[in-house]
């Protein structure tokens, strides 16, 4: 399980900063290619209007790819988490019902073995009434 975990928190961590690589990438291509080119300043308004534009659309992308991805992360360890309280509710009630039915077996066991012995009104039993015959 921890393993799993450490490697979807590394992925994200890397998806991330190849992320913020491709958006710096990109800022820094396209102011460099605006301004090396040789355009009137009208031209070159409507050229970084458009790469702003473009951008703005690359990057409300990656956003919404980025919250699809957690919620589908987020939704995947909730259904885990649950599979793991019904396993070990199931096991804890295994070892809860094997506990109490050896706990009967052995009062049972210890019923029909227990000789019956009786002591004097004000004494204690003896001790030979509490240890086990020969055929148990």
């Amino acid at each position: 399980m921890n393993k799993e975990y450490t490697t979807t928190t590394n992925n994200s961590k890397e998806k991330s900063g190849f992320t913020t690589g491709v958006l710096v990438g990109g800022l820094v291509g396209a102011a460099t290619a605006l301004l090396l080119t040789p355009k009137s300043g009208k031209e070159m308004r409507v050229g970084i209007s458009s790469q702003a534009s473009n951008l703005k659309e690359k990057t409300m992308q990656m956003k919404d790819e980025a919250k699809l991805q957690t919620q589908l992360g987020t939704m995947a360890g909730k259904e885990k988490a649950s599979n793991m309280m019904e396993s070990v509710k199931d096991k804890a009630n295994q070892v809860t019902s094997q506990a109490k039915e050896k706990v009967s077996s052995m009062k049972n066991k210890k019923n029909d073995n227990t000789p019956t012995v009786e002591s004097e009104p004000g004494l204690p039993p003896s001790p030979e009434a509490s240890k086990p015959t020969l055929g148990e």
